[in-house]
């Protein structure tokens, strides 16, 4: 088997009046690379590269296409080094706060790195996630949603949601946790006041309904009874809570009855 790549290139175009250096800069430049602006401020290195150009055709343009796509790639290699490259400015962190105490509406918790990627679609967030130093944003953030129904709520139950997370990453899901505490503590509360207006309507029925029967025990009417009580010197309120009727249906027996 034949070995080619100690053979000579059958169709060199190298210059055969070329310096040693020259000839490496030659062979750079039909791989594909192209100087700089800097490279090019050395008279030696312009002349050699306009006579590359010249020979093969490279106009401006193409030569402008290829800086660019080189600066591109070396923008994009620096930002690789630069995990702090991506970050939220305080609007973005202000809604990715409000997103979090929805949990008290919804009553489902998301990622914290889930918030934050629908902000920046497409980007690594992960650094964003675990910055340090956050806290005055997203207590600016927290100050800027005094309006949403959790933090409404908890300061109505004696306890304020507060910040104490550094990084957006532990922040967030704190709002959250602290969100559906606040739910489900709000549901506990609405429960128990269903609860005691249920009890106080039972109570209410079955007042109406022992007066009743004491009424037809012993022949005396409702309104009489809330006219003998009320001589006994009971009040509207408790005649009526005795004989489980409203005190407007109190307030009419006993005028009727003056």
């Amino acid at each position: 088997m034949f070995q080619t790549d100690d053979l000579p290139n059958q169709f060199d175009d190298t210059p055969t009046d070329l310096k040693n250096t020259d000839r490496i800069m030659w062979g750079a430049f039909k791989r594909g690379y192209v100087p700089t602006a800097n490279d090019l401020q050395a008279p030696s290195m312009k002349a050699l590269y306009e006579r590359y150009r010249a020979q093969h055709g490279r106009d401006d343009l193409k030569a402008a296409i290829a800086e660019k796509l080189r600066a591109e790639s070396a923008i994009r290699r620096i930002a690789m080094q630069n995990p702090n490259r991506i970050s939220l400015n305080q609007s973005q962190v202000t809604h990715a706060v409000r997103t979090s105490l929805d949990v008290y509406c919804t009553g489902e918790t998301q990622p914290a790195i889930g918030i934050v990627r629908d902000l920046l679609p497409g980007k690594d967030v992960k650094p964003v996630m675990n910055r340090p130093q956050q806290r005055k944003r997203m207590k600016k953030a927290l100050k800027a949603n005094a309006d949403h129904p959790a933090i409404i709520t908890a300061q109505k139950q004696g306890n304020p949601i507060r910040m104490d997370a550094d990084t957006l990453s532990s922040g967030l899901m704190s709002l959250q946790n602290a969100a559906m505490v606040v739910r489900k503590l709000n549901d506990h509360e609405q429960r128990l006041v269903a609860e005691e207006a249920a009890t106080a309507d039972l109570a209410r029925r079955v007042a109406e309904l022992e007066a009743r029967l004491l009424s037809v025990e012993t022949g005396v009417s409702l309104p009489d009874q809330a006219l003998a009580m009320r001589d006994a010197g009971k009040r509207q309120q408790e005649i009526a809570t005795a004989l489980g009727v409203s005190v407007n249906t109190v307030k009419s027996w006993l005028r009727r009855n003056r």
